[in-house]
């Protein structure tokens, strides 16, 4: 079975359970630690862990009786307003076609999902579940700005905000009054944190029933945490663990060397299964710079090729926020994917590189879905490109070049970009484009970048976007 057959054997299988269940809320969980906050899928809107059921129960940083009152939804065919993300998707003409398909159905199908559907549907919505896919931020200690983060993940715009306040869209984007207000802003990575020491005491239990562990950030080879995990999954193997993580691929030559030798000796000995490294680009050369603030393209690209020359078991994958400013020479990116992934293919793990594109919602000032229809056709090169070099075809080897689920992944961009504002998201269009004549001239003015410049494909908008504006204040 390919991908695709794959997802649809699973949308039957869950769909006959509840037309909104997802087995992604019992068996998957972010831990957003630096702030207390937790969600099951990335879509969701992260919701506060409250001490006092940590205090009670730590496996609470996943069971909290919020989240078990989205799942009993789930199983009664109630769709949870906090899964929007899917529902759009769903809502789409390729979906219901089966062209594509929504992350509740791609995540319920995933080897550490997919085998505990049957054991969901059979138990009590209340019951205490020991996920199998764990991700976790320990602190939101980072090197980078990305245009699309916030001062919850990102020190970075901690300090930035400190220094010049909101940017002034209509939203006030990245106000810190409002993270404050909302008990969002994250415990600073010198304080005591009282969800980490939960984290470490649920570790030794939760680590055993573990298919996949994740770290994220801020910039997670930024933080002491990290390298402890490495230290005790060498010192405690798990010989079935996947160990995944995130990194911007830009932090200093020493502590990369750190986690370059840490993950060696964990595949080398033996010490878990297998381990798969996400790291985050949005687009091509300056235009990715321009995005990801702190970027260095040339080291990305050179450290990208040291984990797949040095760890030749390991597996990677870019993940693609693609956003207003990833528009530009989208194919080059491609061309860089699957030249990679001719380059360090070996029999052992497949593939060595995969690029995952997904959608950017929020902020909406940068949503695909708010540009003018001139720009509609910008991932069509491509997209022709990657069916071109898509496995098996043309004379392609299979697992040497891209895959059908990351064909159909840009496919779905490119629909929902086709289709315009979703009216689900409630986007006020002309109020997106002023936000992003706003956005982009502090940014500018902050940043000592220059939009311009960087993107004169994208002057028609931009204009358009400073006349609105213009007529708005003036």
């Amino acid at each position: 079975m390919n991908e695709l057959e794959i997802f649809k054997k699973v949308k039957n299988q869950v769909d006959s359970i509840s037309p909104s269940f997802c087995a992604a809320k019992w068996q998957q969980v972010t831990l957003h630690l630096h702030n207390g906050r937790t969600h099951s899928c990335h879509h969701p809107t992260p919701h506060p862990v409250p001490i006092q059921e940590i205090k009670i129960d730590v496996s609470a940083l996943h069971n909290t009786r919020y989240k078990k009152e989205q799942r009993k939804q789930m199983l009664e065919g109630k769709k949870p307003t906090e899964c929007q993300y899917c529902w759009n998707v769903e809502d789409l003409e390729g979906y219901k076609k089966d062209e594509f398909f929504s992350d509740r159905i791609t995540k319920s199908a995933a080897n550490w999902s997919q085998p505990f559907i049957e054991k969901i549907s059979n138990s009590p919505w209340y019951e205490n579940v020991n996920p199998s896919y764990v991700e976790v931020s320990f602190s939101n200690l980072c090197n980078f700005k990305c245009s699309y983060c916030s001062p919850v993940y990102s020190s970075r715009w901690v300090e930035e905000c400190e220094k010049h306040g909101p940017y002034l869209t209509s939203g006030r984007f990245n106000d810190l009054s409002y993270y404050k207000r909302v008990n969002e802003l994250p415990i600073h990575h010198s304080q005591p944190n009282p969800y980490v020491e939960a984290f470490w005491k649920w570790w030794p239990d939760l680590v055993k029933d573990l298919q996949v562990f994740r770290i994220t950030g801020g910039e997670p080879l930024l933080s002491d945490d990290a390298y402890k995990v490495i230290d005790y999954l060498y010192e405690h193997p798990q010989p079935n663990l996947e160990f995944a993580v995130n990194t911007n691929g830009c932090i200093p030559d020493k502590l990369f060397d750190r986690f370059i030798n840490g993950l060696k000796a964990l595949l080398d000995e033996g010490k878990i299964k297998k381990a798969h490294v996400f790291t985050s680009v949005d687009g091509w050369g300056k235009y990715a710079e321009y995005g990801r603030n702190g970027l260095n393209f040339e080291q990305w690209q050179r450290n990208v090729d040291r984990l797949l020359e040095e760890i030749p078991t390991l597996k990677v994958t870019i993940m693609c926020t693609t956003n207003i400013f990833s528009i530009v020479e989208f194919k080059k990116l491609m061309e860089f994917v699957y030249d990679r992934k001719v380059k360090y293919f070996n029999s052992e793990r497949n593939t060595s590189l995969t690029i995952d594109a997904n959608i950017l919602r929020w902020p909406q000032h940068q949503n695909l879905s708010i540009l003018t229809e001139e720009y509609t056709s910008c991932f069509d090169e491509a997209l022709i490109y990657m069916k071109e070099k898509q496995e098996g075809i043309n004379g392609n080897d299979y697992h040497k070049g891209f895959y059908d689920f990351e064909v159909a992944r840009l496919e779905r961009l490119i629909e929902f970009m086709k289709q315009g504002p979703n009216k689900s998201e409630n986007i006020n269009l002309d109020k997106a484009r002023e936000d992003f004549f706003i956005f982009v001239s502090e940014h500018d003015n902050r940043r000592n970048t220059n939009f311009l410049d960087t993107f004169p494909e994208l002057t028609n908008f931009y204009e358009l976007c400073q006349d609105l504006y213009m007529q708005s204040h003036y």
